[in-house]
């Protein structure tokens, strides 16, 4: 799978190849979408199998051991609001790119990012979720992101996000929830959602295979007794650190996502331009390479006004601070360079089996050709 990583060049030639000059970001996917009435396969989440999957990069040695090129996947998926007066989401998720990949790697050293950029609309509309693959370099997210088909239109009434959520809570398959480690799920939006998912609605969107797929994927899903919004993300949060960020200040919508994230997930987002200051500092506070006293300093060096960033720490303040490094293997993650024998392994080989091997090849080495006395 390679070990190429997201840079700012290719970032910049990807734009340019799959950006028109004028109209929005997805202005093509958008009219592709009106002539064929169906999404694209990157971003239909009935697309690929409908599993959404991040597993470690590796390099096959001459040995027969497989090398791990970048380092622990980490994937972040996110999903954003993309109804009534949020309909530019995907325009801006496109040009901060760049800066989330850069801060959100400052704060996760050592990981390989596998980003998901997705966004949400109603269940009213055409397309009620666009799911990506995670992906590592540029020139594949700036794809998938120019493929989105935001509805632009409707009001901030109640919305659907929590479709996304299904998807998030059951049809992931992670390298890194395999080891005990939790990935890092983000949802954007200044609505409230319903309490209540809908078959129809679930297979409209995942496919007629959906609930075989989450089987699959190892879940038991009771297609007669669904759960509620509120039980997907606490199924969610057995394997990510998931929050909903919220652009505005209406208490409704805080008092409601509060009951569904609990209180301390629930994080004012100033303006969806600030995502990734916002991100990077959740994460970093979450794997405990960030302390709250350097929060400040840290959104003023990233161009976060003084009254945005006192909104961002003190609504960052009550988060689980430290919960990754909580994590049993926390410490135990591999790291680049290190080998496995299969690429299916959870862990790497121990060094010392693998000097062992080495010293036993050696003496059969020496043993070889005629004995002489």
């Amino acid at each position: 799978m390679g070990k190429d990583t997201f840079s700012r060049e290719s970032y910049t030639r990807s734009v340019k190849r799959h950006v028109s000059s004028s109209g929005p970001a997805t202005a093509r996917a958008e009219r592709q979408a009106r002539s064929t009435g169906k999404l694209n396969p990157l971003v239909d989440p009935q697309g690929f199998g409908v599993i959404r999957r991040s597993l470690p990069r590796y390099e096959k040695q001459d040995n027969g051991l497989w090398l791990l090129t970048v380092g622990t996947p980490m994937p972040i998926e996110t999903r954003v609001d993309t109804t009534g007066s949020m309909g530019n989401n995907v325009d801006i998720a496109l040009r901060v790119l760049p800066k989330v990949h850069e801060l959100c790697s400052e704060v996760l050293s050592g990981y390989d990012l596998q980003i998901a950029t997705g966004i949400f609309g109603d269940v009213s509309d055409r397309f009620v979720l666009c799911r990506p693959q995670f992906e590592m370099i540029a020139e594949k997210i700036v794809e998938q992101l120019t493929l989105m088909v935001p509805e632009r239109a409707g009001g901030d009434a109640d919305e659907d996000p929590h479709y996304g959520l299904f998807g998030a809570a059951y049809l992931t398959a992670a390298y890194l929830h395999r080891i005990g480690l939790k990935s890092y799920d983000f949802t954007i939006s200044d609505a409230r959602a319903r309490d209540l998912l809908d078959e129809r609605q679930i297979r409209r969107i995942f496919g007629d295979e959906v609930f075989d797929k989450v089987i699959e994927n190892g879940h038991q899903i009771d297609r007669h007794n669904l759960p509620t919004t509120k039980e997907v993300v606490q199924d969610l949060l057995e394997r990510s650190h998931a929050f909903f960020l919220q652009v505005g200040d209406d208490s409704r919508v805080t008092k409601f996502w509060k009951n569904i994230f609990g209180p301390d997930r629930v994080v004012i987002l100033p303006s969806t331009e600030l995502l990734p200051q916002v991100q990077a500092v959740i994460i970093g506070l979450t794997e405990g390479t960030m302390n709250l006293d350097q929060v400040p300093k840290f959104l003023k060096k990233n161009n976060v006004s003084k009254h945005d960033a006192e909104m961002i720490i003190c609504s960052v303040a009550n988060i689980p601070i430290g919960a990754q490094i909580a994590l049993p293997n926390f410490n135990k993650r591999p790291r680049a360079g290190d080998l496995f024998r299969e690429k299916t392994d959870l862990w790497p080989v121990n060094p010392d089996e693998i000097n062992s091997e080495v010293d036993a090849s050696n003496n059969d080495s020496d043993k070889e050709g005629p004995e002489w006395l």
